[in-house]
């Protein structure tokens, strides 16, 4: 069985035929029986990438989850039959109080921007429990008046509160993820945790995820040689942030894994919202590939 990840960049155009084309030629290649994709904008741009596809591997089953402000969602994609599947969302998330007790510490300004389905897949030697998941990006959050409007940050002060409401933001949809794993090893040894988590594997995110001991998730990154373990290239600076990250159960299968990097480039700036959506993504698929046989 192989598992993947792809964020697919702002596909909203089922029409955009050259960019559905680029995204096909990666998915094709990677023949991934179970895939999940980040910042799918339409379902219908969905079907016709899905569409693209068949004559290599047909996904029949799929879950798609509520999509952002931006219209972006995540969604999972399955070759292989599901026990069943569901999309986990709530309108905030909550944040640890330090002590029993206190009031949250930031109420209800926590979103889950994203909804994150959950397949339940059947795979040749068990149930598997797939996640995907697209955390909140790095770029600072400047602080926001009464009307919900965000001002940019004007000092270092500021730009370095910024990015610790940034920090915050990832680490609730972390430990809430944390939650839905937890969850899942409680009726499957087999939990898969695959996408865009915006952050590095040593980064307080990805620990409050991963967490160690019992439970833990291991990253499939680990059998790709160190240098090769980059999925986006940003700012200049080439990074692995696009995982997958697997209960040790799983984790014990995985013989092969591998990064489609050799074309990525760096996008540039943030573009403006009315901006044509580029042909390419800004982020290489991520596969892994599990054993029948422990």
């Amino acid at each position: 069985m192989k598992l993947a990840t792809f964020n697919v960049k702002d596909l909203f155009d089922p029409g955009f035929g050259a960019k559905l084309d680029e995204l096909a030629r990666h998915v094709r290649r990677a023949r991934a029986d179970v895939l999940a994709l980040n910042e799918v904008g339409s379902e219908e741009a969905l079907a016709a990438l899905v569409a693209r596809v068949a004559d290599v591997v047909e996904y029949k089953y799929q879950v798609v989850g509520k999509p952002d402000k931006r219209g972006i969602r995540n969604v999972v994609l399955s070759r292989l039959p599901l026990a069943s599947s569901r999309e986990h969302h709530r309108a905030s998330l909550p944040f640890p109080a330090l002590h029993d007790g206190d009031a949250p510490p930031f109420g209800d300004r926590i979103p889950l921007r994203r909804a994150i389905p959950e397949a339940r897949v059947k795979a040749p030697f068990g149930e598997v429990a797939v996640f995907s998941a697209h955390f909140k990006s790095k770029r600072g959050v400047g602080p926001k008046d009464a009307t919900g409007a965000e001002r940019d940050p004007a000092t270092p002060a500021e730009r370095a509160a910024a990015d610790v409401r940034s920090l915050v933001l990832r680490a609730a949809e972390a430990l809430f993820v944390r939650e839905l794993v937890d969850a899942a090893l409680a009726t499957t040894s087999y939990v898969a945790v695959l996408g865009d988590l915006n952050d590095v594997p040593d980064s307080v995110p990805l620990r409050v995820l991963c967490r160690c001991g019992e439970g833990a998730l291991v990253s499939a990154a680990e059998l790709v040689p160190h240098d090769a373990r980059v999925s986006a290239l940003h700012g200049g600076q080439r990074s692995q942030i696009d995982h997958i990250l697997l209960s040790p159960a799983l984790r014990a299968r995985v013989v092969d894994a591998g990064f489609f990097n050799e074309e990525l480039r760096d996008h540039g700036p943030v573009p403006a919202d009315d901006a044509p959506p580029t042909v390419d993504s800004d982020h290489a698929l991520f596969w892994a590939a599990v054993a029948d046989e422990a």
